[in-house]
């Protein structure tokens, strides 16, 4: 039987899949994207992007489409707040001026926002960008087999009606969640915790208005005597989400009729005949998760796929949309035929250790308190190891073949300003009509940041192109600009990768002389092999 051929198949049709899907169309490589649902899940799971995150949506120009829905996310109120109590109707906001104070305090320059927009909503918005940009998305439709060889993935895709069909793919992408099929058949394992906490997630329609009198939260922690829990807002009026807290050792969710999980609710509101309609259920705990390996061969783990994270800082989706974002440009240079296969072998290397990050931050907010930075008299010691939200997942520096070494290999750095491996500093840049970011001016190729007259960069920038195949876009900026933001001196440049971390800096040597050079240290250019014309 024939095969159809595409460059990547991506398997999972949640944030991450999708992600990853706008990620290669903006890159310029056609896919194909499975999801065995026909529709995406009503549970809101996730509900809020960070700046990251939102950078790399802005770079795909999804940046105002999102923020349109996130405007719609609330009907009324602003999200933020934590409670406690033995229910909502008696619970007391605790005091976070402090925390609020310590994440403005940590928060790196960036053009983006943290937003809070449910993945509910989130998704149909980048499923929609996906298709209308010509990405061929298959929702029902389930990988049931697929095999290896050194050219490629073969995959057998069964629709809807039963019908199976043939798919070739030079590599694939496994964003099949958690439990992820495709991992378990490659026999990938990994590092567990055991979980602290079970709960059932109930996704309801009640209106708490009257109880909340204009007030709100983030999350009210439940402590009542009947039933503990946490409940999240989706709207902030009539729908919300409902985590039940229960004992494996005694129990199921099975054990859990919606009549049982409605008196819960009930409970947990502090309302005995307010009116409840179950919208989605689930189950889940908090245990973790990081895959021992990210690739095996032409298939690379992505999301909760390749790491399992408790929710607690909202990590594990964020997380995973920065390893989509990280991988796709390394696959669109291999394809290209501008990379090799170090450059593939670079993205374990450098998205694992923050997904071990992540998980142990996550991890640090079980407790409700320490979750929010505020001190007791048991949790100094978990208050001293957590990081702000911005040293998990802005300010680092990744170290592998992908970028020149330094000295200083610190995966921390006090403040983003133009290490060699970190996130580009943002600043404010004047292009005349427009102002737009410094990340505004990175990817889909590399991009070389000149402080003052550009002179022989632009040259060498040139012959590197010729040489290497490379696309390399040039910006000489002010230097009084790059000197206060980037610690560069007049005539020293930043060479920056697609995904906006640098490749190579003063802090690495980098001069003219050494630029093409440097491309193809950190693209292994001299193992590089086209397959897309």
């Amino acid at each position: 039987m024939t095969s159809a051929h595409v460059p990547v198949l991506v398997v999972g049709g949640g944030l991450v899949g999708l992600s990853a899907a706008l990620f290669l169309e903006y890159h310029g490589v056609p896919y194909v994207l499975v999801e065995r649902r026909a529709t995406p899940s009503p549970l809101p799971r996730s509900r809020g992007l960070h700046t990251r995150t939102g950078e790399m949506y802005r770079q795909v120009g999804l940046e105002s489409r999102i923020l349109a829905t996130a405007a719609t996310a609330l009907k009324a109120g602003k999200f933020g707040g934590a409670w406690t109590g033995e229910s909502v109707r008696t619970a007391e906001a605790l005091d976070l001026s402090a925390f609020g104070a310590s994440i403005a305090a940590g928060a790196d320059p960036s053009p983006a926002q943290f937003v809070f927009v449910p993945q509910v909503q989130l998704e149909p918005v980048l499923a929609q960008a996906a298709r209308e940009r010509g990405g061929d998305l298959r929702f029902g439709t389930e990988l049931v087999e697929f095999a290896q060889d050194a050219d490629g993935v073969t995959a057998v895709l069964r629709d809807a009606a039963g019908a199976r069909s043939p798919l070739r793919a030079d590599y694939l992408i496994a964003a099949d969640g958690a439990g992820s099929p495709i991992r378990a058949a490659l026999g990938i394992t990994g590092s567990e915790l055991p979980p602290t906490h079970h709960y059932l997630n109930v996704f309801a329609r009640t209106d708490l208005t009257g109880i909340l009198d204009g007030r709100g939260f983030s999350q009210c922690e439940i402590t009542g005597p009947r039933v503990r829990g946490l409940v999240l807002t989706k709207n902030n009026t009539d729908e919300w989400s409902f985590h039940i807290e229960y004992d494996p050792a005694v129990e199921s969710p099975a054990d859990w009729s919606d009549a049982r999980c409605v008196d819960a609710i009930r409970a947990m509101i502090g309302a005995p005949g307010l009116g409840v309609q179950i919208l989605a259920r689930s189950a889940w705990d908090t245990g973790t998760f990081v895959a021992d390996d990210y690739r095996r061969d032409r298939v690379f783990l992505v999301g909760d796929a390749a790491h399992r994270h408790a929710p607690w800082g909202g990590y594990g989706g964020n997380t995973g949309v920065a390893d989509a974002h990280n991988l796709v440009w390394k696959l669109a240079a291999t394809l290209h035929g501008t990379a090799g296969g170090a450059l593939l072998d670079s993205y374990a290397a450098e998205r694992r250790p923050r997904a071990r990050i992540a998980v142990e931050q996550s991890r640090l907010g079980t407790d409700f308190r320490t979750r929010y930075g505020i001190r007791t008299r048991d949790n100094a010691g978990d208050l001293a190891r957590r990081l702000d939200m911005s040293a998990v997942m802005t300010r680092y520096r990744y170290t592998s073949t992908a970028v020149l070494d330094t000295a200083d290999r610190s995966p921390h750095v006090p403040a983003l300003h133009g290490q060699t491996g970190t996130r580009l500093p943002h600043w404010w840049v004047d292009a005349g009509t427009w102002t737009l970011s410094t990340l505004d001016l990175c990817g889909p190729g590399f991009t070389l940041l000149i402080a003052g007259p550009a002179g022989a960069w632009r040259e060498a920038a040139a012959k590197a192109q010729r040489d290497t195949g490379i696309d390399i876009a040039v910006h000489a900026l002010p230097a009084s600009d790059c000197a206060e933001r980037a610690g560069l001196s007049e005539g020293q440049a930043l060479l920056v990768r697609p995904d906006h971390h640098i490749a190579a800096g003063p802090d690495s040597g980098l001069t003219p002389a050494w630029l093409g050079e440097v491309l193809e240290l950190v693209s292994d250019t001299r193992n590089a092999r086209p397959v897309l014309a």
